[in-house]
């Protein structure tokens, strides 16, 4: 740990963060049946805030709707337990909550179908890498592999737009192969072929017709895309929402991810060939500026982004 003691938001009551566990044999453990979504969390011009709070918890409450999650709490209950989590851990920078199914079962249905909620805010650097002795993998650019073997979240199976456990679980495997090749990161192709995502952030291109990224219908509703996609208007940038190709990345001029954790991030090699000029490109940096400043509370015009917890 950090050195503070962190407190874990469980079903409406503070407990310990060593204490807050479920048993082994717990139906959304053995099933992959937990639904979830994290939260960035900013010291800000006029104090402690989380972006854009009241979209992470209807977007959770859209992927129990989407799964059947039987969630029990309201949008109201669980903004406030989110905002009670961050007071009560000061130094966050990192809010998660997760929605599961904790009872022990026997069968695939639960016969006890409640579900549990669990509200972390941590520093993730300090609380979880570096508890295992590690750095954050997330530096100024990254390098990127195209999967061409495992493709993204099937519609018919699991829906792309549903942030579950169960969903994540093939790209983790391809991710970690690619670590061991040498890359950051993978982008993730759709049965067609067409460029999809990244495991966990969306992929944007720039160049000449503006700033390009893939139909929402085929990706998580990342909530930094729609962020990014609204600011790059307000910046006077042209943005088109259309299928990409593979070609096209390798022939951007500059192509970046955008998420919660890392908010945009470039992306400066595609399967080991420079993207531009293999630096991070100009309007790459516009946004990540313009982004970091909306974050810290120092654009009025997108304040009401920021959920302020105090």
């Amino acid at each position: 740990m950090s050195g503070v003691q962190r407190w874990v938001w469980r079903d409406g009551e503070f407990v310990r963060w060593e204490d807050a566990t479920v048993h082994i044999l717990a139906q959304s453990l053995q099933r992959g049946s937990l639904a979830f979504d994290y939260m960035s969390v900013h010291e800000a011009r006029r104090g402690t805030a989380v972006f854009r709070l009241a979209d992470h918890v209807d977007r959770l409450l859209g992927t129990c709707d989407l799964m059947g999650l039987p969630i029990a709490y309201t949008r109201a209950e669980l903004i406030e337990g989110c905002a009670a989590a961050v007071r009560r851990n000061p130094g966050s920078k990192s809010l998660k909550i997760s929605a599961l199914i904790p009872s022990i079962e026997a069968e695939l249905v639960p016969q006890d179908p409640r579900v549990g909620v669990f509200i972390c805010a941590y520093d993730v650097v300090a609380d979880v890498i570096e508890q295992h002795g590690g750095t954050p993998r997330w530096g100024n650019a990254l390098s990127l592999k195209v999967e061409r073997s495992i493709t993204n979240r099937r519609p018919d199976i699991i829906p792309p737009q549903a942030k579950m456990a169960a969903n994540y679980t093939s790209a983790m495997f391809a991710k970690w192969r690619a670590r061991q090749e040498g890359y950051d990161e993978i982008v993730l192709l759709d049965t067609d072929g067409y460029v999809a995502e990244a495991p966990t952030s969306n992929i944007f291109v720039a160049g000449p017709e503006g700033l390009v990224t893939p139909p929402e219908q085929k990706v998580l509703h990342g909530i930094t895309r729609a962020s990014i996609l609204e600011l790059a208007g307000a910046l006077g940038l042209r943005t088109t929402v259309r299928d990409l190709t593979v070609d096209d990345l390798h022939a951007a001029a500059e192509v970046f991810l955008t998420a919660t954790s890392v908010g945009v991030w470039p992306v400066v090699r595609i399967d080991g060939l420079a993207v531009g000029d293999g630096a991070p490109g100009a309007v790459t940096e516009e946004l990540r500026t313009a982004f970091a400043r909306i974050r810290c509370g120092e654009d009025a015009d997108f304040e009401h982004w920021l959920h302020y917890v105090a």
